[in-house]
């Protein structure tokens, strides 16, 4: 059974006590150090996160949960495996995505990969842009130029439509679920500085028999004299073509002639294409970051 939530925060009344004692007791018995059990029980109490309550005859079960729509983090666990097991059955039943880090939640990992729950490698990417080959040829016949207003509709359904639902389209819209509306605002987002000032040079689109193929777009990072690659899309239609390497160039080579030193670029173990787009001579560093993933199936 699961008690979804210690309370209802909406409606004024304070949360149960007893509850939040009982669901950290559950944690801290499970190995949640217990600093980190304090900052949870603010979590709780403020509700900024729930408890799920889970009970199998081994004994209970809790985790700690962000709620974001029908987009679910799991942020601490602690109780025995079928406890958990069962609050992953009920959590998954009302999610479009559940994601929790890899040692979060403490159950066999043959069990997690037959129930569907994917080991994902988030990867952060770092080049060093003096090492990439900018002035390699392009395919012929492409109609490449900036993003710009006559294009910016085209673009953003293209992105929207090609992430949807994806692995890729999960991190492009956190805290959200990747529908083609989030996508889509998350495209808005990019342009708009929400995560950085834009590039201009570095935001450009490709026309192929024409209408929009391809999207990039760039912008500043927080890190000195580095540019991040926000979003990438590619018209599934026109795939093989080499269109991702043509934008992805473009881009590498107007973040260097805007100063630039460095591209960061996420991405995750699964996707095989961005990673042939980079050699081992131009990434100078890689941050690793194991995650476990259920994505319902559109």
């Amino acid at each position: 059974m699961i008690d979804a939530r210690p309370r209802d925060h909406d409606d004024g009344m304070k949360v149960d006590a007893a509850i939040l004692d009982e669901a950290c007791g559950v944690l801290s018995a499970g190995g949640v150090p217990m600093l980190a059990v304090l900052e949870l029980h603010e979590r709780l109490e403020s509700g900024a996160a729930r408890a799920v309550f889970s009970r199998t005859e081994e004994g209970q079960a809790v985790m700690v949960v962000d709620d974001r729509g029908s987009w679910r983090q799991v942020v601490a666990a602690g109780g025995p495996e079928s406890a958990l097991l069962a609050g992953l059955h009920e959590l998954r039943g009302t999610s479009e995505a559940l994601v929790w880090d890899e040692d979060c939640v403490k159950i066999a990992p043959a069990t997690l990969d037959e129930l569907g729950f994917r080991l994902l490698l988030r990867q952060v990417f770092t080049q060093e842009l003096s090492r990439v080959p900018l002035d390699q040829p392009e395919p012929a016949g492409l109609e490449v130029s900036l993003l710009g207003d006559t294009s910016l509709a085209e673009s953003r359904a293209l992105f929207a439509r090609t992430h949807a639902g994806s692995v890729e389209g999960l991190y492009a819209t956190l805290p959200h679920a990747p529908t083609d509306a989030q996508c889509g605002l998350a495209f808005d987002g990019y342009l708009s500085g929400a995560l950085g000032v834009p590039v201009p040079s570095a935001c450009v689109v490709i026309r192929h028999e024409g209408r929009v193929g391809g999207v990039i777009c760039c912008a500043a990072s927080e890190e000195k004299d580095t540019g991040t690659l926000l979003g990438l899309a590619v018209d599934p239609t026109v795939r093989g073509k080499g269109l991702s390497r043509v934008l992805v160039r473009r881009a590498q080579k107007a973040l260097h002639a805007a100063g630039f030193a460095k591209m960061l670029f996420l991405t995750t173990d699964r996707n095989a294409p961005v990673h042939r787009l980079f050699t081992l001579e131009e990434i100078v560093k890689t941050e690793t970051f194991p995650t476990r993933l259920w994505l319902r199936s559109r």
